[in-house]
């Protein structure tokens, strides 16, 4: 990975923001989006210009994924790293009081946004490259009540998991990405009576990804555990 340069999506944020700031300090050209365009001018504002690209997404939506990978690839000139980091929760409920307007929101996000941006990505990445598609403890065991958000993250491994075999022979790699308890809005959201003092801020999660990038971890699932490479 020479010209250190990556795609992350859902970086205004949570864990998705301290892959950015992370890959910045390491010298990366990052290009990233937010639904919210406020949210990125105050990510420009806050860590500088030096390296960072930000343009609206909303992942969901094909054209406006297309679009933005056209302005990152139009800024840096490719990329060897996409992360796949946005999604949404959706609601904590039975499947049979899940709002069907919602579900298919929660899918076209968590599932659709990650087929799309490494759909229109795959052109521009070469041997050496990686796809990190960030995903969860829900996604590996079943998880009651936590309905679509729980089967895109599934879909996410099962994703992850054919898109490595099919990437195989071009030389990229592919991770999944399980990043645990976090302190981030999302988790507060899921559980608003945890502590959030209790858990690992964010940037924990972006150490051990660069962790996995410098000692070049094979393709795989991988769960956050300190110590670890």
């Amino acid at each position: 990975m020479n010209q250190k340069r990556a795609v992350v999506t859902g970086g205004s944020r949570g864990i998705g923001r301290a892959i950015v700031e992370r890959l910045l300090r390491e010298g990366w050209q990052v290009c990233t989006c937010s639904r919210n365009y406020q949210d990125l001018v105050r990510l420009v504002e806050e860590l500088g210009q030096e390296g960072l690209h930000v343009r609206s997404c909303n992942v969901g939506d094909r054209w406006s994924v297309k679009a933005f990978v056209e302005f990152c690839v139009e800024r840096m000139g490719g990329l060897e790293l996409l992360v796949n980091n946005a999604s949404i929760l959706g609601s904590r409920v039975s499947v049979e009081a899940y709002p069907e307007e919602l579900w298919e929101e929660v899918i076209k996000v968590n599932i659709n946004g990650v087929f799309y941006t490494t759909k229109y990505c795959l052109p521009y990445m070469g041997k050496g490259s990686l796809v990190v598609n960030v995903s969860s403890g829900a996604g590996k065991r079943p998880a009651p009540y936590w309905g679509a958000y729980a089967v895109s993250k599934f879909g996410l491994e099962g994703f992850s998991l054919l898109l490595a075999e099919e990437l195989k022979g071009r030389g990229i790699k592919v991770y999944a990405l399980n990043p645990g308890a976090t302190r981030t809005q999302m988790r507060a959201q899921a559980y608003p009576e945890e502590d959030p003092n209790s858990l690992k801020p964010p940037d924990k999660v972006a150490e051990f990804l660069l962790k996995l990038l410098k000692a070049e971890a094979p393709s795989g699932s991988y769960d956050y555990r300190e110590g670890l490479y």
